[in-house]
């Protein structure tokens, strides 16, 4: 061929070369560019799982007396509750700078030889010393005070989500509950948390006439388990358990979440905020972190209370007051409440009653939902009569009738099958009474507890609620003795199987007994837990916290 050619074939190959050559390099580059991406989004994924939530410190502004960043409204909450502070703190300060003035003169009096110098110097040295450890005190004591006030009114920035039956989402801060509404927030690990929110359950309507919103923080180390949708920072626990009230939990009277449920916007950032809360008070170890504890709030928005592990609600409950019928200011908070949350109420297999098509009954479940005032048994709605609930309130007041008549072998066999399953090991739920009793506290038997000196007299039942969870079921009712007095009963149920001649059909164990004082200006001092032994009686406060008996 000739010259032309050749360059021209050497032309073409060096152009597919070169063309060749471009695609490697540009696909080196798209690899590259797609693991810089990767790491980048990686980097982006761990700051967001490690977020932590605002120290309130950084929107506020140094205070001269503590050294601290401080928000105003921690400064106006203070004052308010410390109205004489400044005055007492001015008159200690200014006295221990009067009395160090004095002490050159003293020294010059003991100098002068003076008759009474040693003594005058003496004197205003101990003045001195004590109007000094006073400024000093008082100084350290506002600092502290004011480091928890900040602390725990910060826990009013946390934003919650709460669905309606229609699963509509409204978002709102807990600060906006305040002088309406209490919060309890629980916090560990999903497993823990999704036991917390089970055992609260039963208490739905009580926490509702009791106005109290639960909030469930899930302990998830920092990061987003494998597989979980974690865009939002929202733990699946607070939404699960939404879902099971709505389709698996069943109740009367009425089901659905109601009012008394949310869960955080920003889980994960919270959890942290507890992390540090902890770590503050010294706890540092994982598995604390995964227990985890509870906090309560009151309308205020300061802590009421805390604890290690998880809160027994009817303890919990007995500290909050309810809603008194007819009382203003009662009324209002309750407006409030309504005003701030959302009701997904009125849903569920038992107690669901479509308004459409009987507003009457709609009428009388939305009454006994919402009002505070202890109703007796069947006046609003008639008590169910088919189903796991009827089932489970023959089984309660098989209890209460034993009891009311003193009958040792009716009440001994309301808990016979319980004791068959403690003798076989096969139950799955525990009383508790056992890891009180290895705690020191007295066991009565049942003969005791029946006697007629010990046997509550004139006892009338009000109020009663059912809910069924699979294979448990919890009955809480308001007893009401001949003085006026009310406690909160709760009772649970584990569901067996009893073979008869013709078939198998389910029956529900009675497998513990609690009561404990419940109304208005009652302080709950005494709680009493039983099982098919017999009754303890121990201090509130010993059971306010479930923990684990090991």
């Amino acid at each position: 061929p000739g010259f032309g050619t050749v360059v021209a074939r050497r032309l073409r190959l060096g152009s597919s070369a070169r063309t060749a050559l471009d695609t490697r390099l540009l696909a080196v580059d798209e690899d590259r560019s797609a693991g810089a991406r990767a790491r980048l989004d990686a980097i982006q994924k761990q700051e967001q799982d490690a977020q932590f939530v605002e120290d309130p410190g950084e929107r506020g502004s140094v205070d001269m007396f503590s050294g601290l960043n401080l928000t105003p409204e921690t400064l106006t909450y203070w004052e308010s509750q410390h109205a004489f502070f400044f005055p007492r703190l001015l008159l200690f300060s200014m006295t221990a700078l009067g009395l160090a003035a004095s002490v050159p003169q003293s020294l010059g009096g003991v100098f002068r030889g003076d008759a009474d110098a040693l003594s005058v110097l003496a004197t205003n040295a101990a003045f001195l010393l004590v109007a000094a450890a006073v400024t000093v005190a008082d100084l350290s004591n506002r600092r502290k005070e004011l480091s928890r006030l900040q602390r725990e009114l910060a826990l009013g920035d946390m934003r919650v989500i709460q669905r309606d039956k229609f699963r509509n989402e409204r978002v709102f801060p807990l600060a906006s509950l305040r002088q309406a509404a209490r919060v309890a927030i629980v916090y560990g690990d999903a497993e823990k948390v999704a036991k917390d929110l089970a055992a609260a359950t039963p208490f739905r309507r009580r926490l509702e006439q009791s106005r109290i919103l639960v909030v469930p923080v899930v302990e998830r180390g920092g990061s987003s388990e494998k597989g979980t949708k974690n865009d939002d920072g929202v733990a699946d626990v607070g939404p699960g358990r939404w879902e099971l009230l709505k389709d698996v939990v069943q109740a009367w009277p009425g089901a659905g979440a109601g009012r008394w449920l949310a869960w955080p916007t920003k889980n994960d950032a919270w959890a942290g905020y507890f992390r540090r809360l902890l770590a503050s008070a010294g706890v540092t170890d994982p598995a604390a972190n995964r227990a985890g504890g509870y906090v309560t709030l009151g309308v205020t928005g300061q802590v009421r209370g805390s604890g290690a592990g998880s809160p027994n609600w009817d303890v919990l409950l007995s500290t909050f007051p309810r809603n008194r019928p007819g009382n203003a200011a009662d009324a209002a908070a309750e407006a409030a409440w309504r005003e701030a949350t959302v009701d997904s109420g009125a849903v569920g297999a038992l107690g669901a009653v479509d308004a459409s098509v009987d507003p009457a009954a709609a009428e009388k479940l939305k009454d006994i939902r919402a009002d505070g005032a202890a109703r007796p048994i069947g006046t609003t709605l008639a008590l169910p009569s088919s189903g796991a609930a009827a089932a489970v309130l023959r089984a309660h007041e098989a209890f209460y009738d034993a009891l009311a008549r003193g009958d040792e072998d009716g009440m001994r066999a309301a808990w016979r099958p319980a004791a068959s399953l403690v003798a076989s090991n096969a139950g799955a739920l525990d009383s508790g009474v056992g890891f009180l009793i290895g705690k020191g506290a007295r066991l009565d038997g049942w003969e005791t507890v029946l006697r007629p000196d010990r046997r509550p007299e004139g006892l009338k039942l009000s109020d009663v609620d059912v809910t069924v969870e699979r294979d448990v079921a919890t009955v809480t009712v308001l007893e009401t003795v001949a003085n006026g007095a009310t406690l909160l009963a709760t009772q649970t149920y584990e569901k067996a199987k009893k073979t008869t001649e013709d078939d198998e059909d389910e029956v529900w164990i009675l497998r513990s007994h609690y009561t404990i004082p419940y109304g208005k200006d009652t302080v709950a001092k005494i709680a009493l837990r039983c099982d098919e032994r017999g009754c303890v009686a121990v201090p509130a406060k010993a059971v306010a916290s479930a923990k684990t008996a090991a």
